[in-house]
C-alpha cells in the first residue's frame, strides 16, 4: 500500500494566497509598528514618503491586533483544510486551462473528470519558483474532496 504525499507547511505558506495573507499582515503590522514607535521611521517605499515621527504608531499597533485577531485563524484554517484535503481525497489528473500573475500573486484554472463528470476549478496562488513552472495545457496530479468533487487542488504545489 503506499503512503498519501503530506503537505509541507511551508509549501502551503508559500504557495497559498490566503495562507501567506494571514501570516504576513500581522507580522508587517507588527515591523512597522516597532519602526515608527521605537524609532520614529518607517523607509517609504516604490515612491511613497517615508513615515516620521510616531504618531502612526497606534494604527500599525491596531492592525497587528486584527491581523493577529483575524489573519492567523485565517492561516491556521486555510493549512488544516489543505491537511485535510490531502487526508480524504482522490487523486485525478486533470489539465490547466489558465495561468495568470499580477506581481506576486496569481490564480491558477484547471479542469478534470471525476466518476464521469467534468469539472473546473481554481485556486489562489502566491507567485514562486513551483508555480512559475505551471503552463496552460500542462497535465497535473489534483487531489478532489470525494464529497464535494468541485472542490480541488493541485497536489505538488503543497509537497
Amino acid at each position: 500500500m503506499t503512503e498519501k504525499a503530506k503537505p509541507s507547511i511551508v509549501r502551503v505558506v508559500q504557495s497559498d494566497y490566503l495562507a501567506v495573507l494571514g501570516i504576513l499582515v500581522p507580522v508587517v503590522s507588527l515591523i512597522m509598528y516597532v519602526c515608527v514607535a521605537y524609532f520614529g521611521y518607517f523607509p517609504g517605499f516604490r515612491g511613497r514618503d517615508p513615515i516620521q515621527g510616531t504618531e502612526g504608531a497606534p494604527l500599525f499597533f491596531y492592525l497587528f491586533i486584527i491581523g493577529l485577531v483575524f489573519g492567523i485563524p485565517l492561516a491556521i484554517w486555510r493549512i488544516r483544510s489543505i491537511q485535510q484535503m490531502f487526508s480524504k481525497s482522490v487523486e485525478v489528473v486533470g489539465q490547466i486551462t489558465n495561468i495568470s500573475f499580477h506581481k506576486d500573486r496569481g490564480r491558477v484554472e484547471y479542469s478534470y473528470t471525476y466518476q464521469g463528470q467534468n469539472y473546473s476549478g481554481g485556486n489562489a496562488i502566491m507567485k514562486t519558483r513551483k508555480t512559475q513552472q505551471l503552463r496552460s495545457g500542462n497535465q497535473v496530479v489534483l487531489l478532489v474532496n470525494p464529497d464535494e468533487p468541485k472542490h480541488a487542488l493541485i497536489r505538488d504545489l503543497y509537497v
